[in-house]
């Protein structure tokens, strides 16, 4: 590459300033991510445990309940 103007951007300015973007944004959200994390986790968990119950009820309504009597 040939040696620009002083004015001129360069790749490397350019690399440089996107670096200190990406790693700015990377600081920023870890915490947040942590935190989605843990709160998918834990939406996981209420959704297995609501499914459970929901097809317990189901079960209960619908089970066919057959009498024997003898004469």
């Amino acid at each position: 590459m040939t040696q620009g103007r002083s004015g001129d951007i360069t790749r490397e300015d350019l690399e440089a300033q996107l670096q200190q973007v990406a790693d700015a944004v990377n600081v920023a959200s870890a915490p947040a991510r942590r935190s989605g994390f843990r709160l998918g986790v834990i939406g996981g968990i209420a959704l297995v445990i609501l499914a459970f119950f929901l097809g317990k009820r189901r079960g209960r309504l619908t089970r066919t309940f057959v009498e024997l009597r003898r004469y």
